[in-house]
């Protein structure tokens, strides 16, 4: 799948004789060969389920291949159930983990920042083994300790607008129809102009809510806009937030701290090189 991601991302970037360099260096020929590799690992696993399924749902899977339209009764076939499965990895792992990563690293910088989110998720999830459904979105504390993340950190670093015609913008840029303009998030997300001289600071109390509606909408999208803005939103809110909250109810983190972070892009923003101590509490 990583091989996969640089290979596309490359392709977006307008290099004269790409393809054909592709073709005489066998890089085409290996971004097909990883494709169809990712396709027969999650056929198997389809397969396997099929030929063995659960009594009732247990998982997503499960879900995709059990329950049926309720319009048309017709189930996802085999083939749309990988394309789903795929787009989750792609989408949906790739941007949630390196975010968890990113908060980590946070936090461990910022312990005081850690212990109120920890107390939070104590209060909340006394001796259950697994936390109810309905106390997720209670984890107040710990969704504006990843709502920071992504304001510093957007795993997702931009999207892009095309001009219906020719314009200017701010008054000094002059675009022409048809440009491509790339909103570059991290600048959006740490202005100073909207999030104060500190816009460089970790400060999870920027998303309390007072706050957040004294601040103008476009001020903050880490998961993009419009109507191709992530699809899987909520859900990634929800898994991110119910890992991060058994973390900390469950181990204490430590982290080599680098004196700089180290980011690589691929596709996403993710840190490099992090190595982690994790002890149970």
């Amino acid at each position: 799948m990583n091989s996969a991601l640089g290979y596309v991302q490359k392709q977006g970037i307008p290099i004269p004789g790409r393809a054909l360099y592709d073709t005489v260096t066998g890089r085409a020929r290996e971004h097909r060969r990883d494709i169809e590799h990712m396709f027969a690992v999650v056929d198997d696993v389809i397969a396997d389920r099929q030929a063995d399924p659960h009594d009732e749902p247990r998982d997503l899977l499960d879900l995709m291949l059990a329950t049926a339209d309720p319009d048309t009764g017709e189930r996802l076939d085999a083939v749309n159930v990988r394309n789903q499965i795929l787009t989750f990895l792609v989408a949906g792992h790739e941007t949630s983990s390196s975010a968890l990563a990113f908060a980590l690293y946070l936090l461990s910088r910022h312990p005081a920042e850690a212990e109120k989110a920890r107390a939070e998720v104590d209060a909340l999830w006394t001796e259950a083994s697994t936390v109810p459904f309905e106390q997720v979105a209670k984890l107040r504390t710990v969704r504006r300790v990843l709502d920071e993340t992504l304001r510093l950190w957007p795993t997702a670093p931009g999207y892009f607008r095309e001009a219906r015609h020719d314009t200017v913008l701010g008054g000094r840029y002059p675009i022409r129809a048809g440009q491509m303009v790339m909103v570059v998030l991290q600048r959006v997300h740490t202005d100073p102009s909207v999030w104060g001289e500190d816009a460089g600071e970790f400060r999870p109390d920027r998303f309390l809510p007072d706050q957040v509606r004294a601040r103008p909408g476009h001020a903050y999208k880490p998961f993009g806009t419009g109507i191709r803005a992530c699809i899987g939103r909520q859900f990634a809110y929800h898994e991110m937030i119910l890992a991060l909250a058994t973390i900390l109810r469950r181990y204490h983190v430590d982290i080599d701290l680098p004196p700089t972070l180290d980011v690589r892009e691929q596709l996403t923003l993710k840190p490099e090189g992090l190595r982690m101590t994790v002890t149970r509490r």
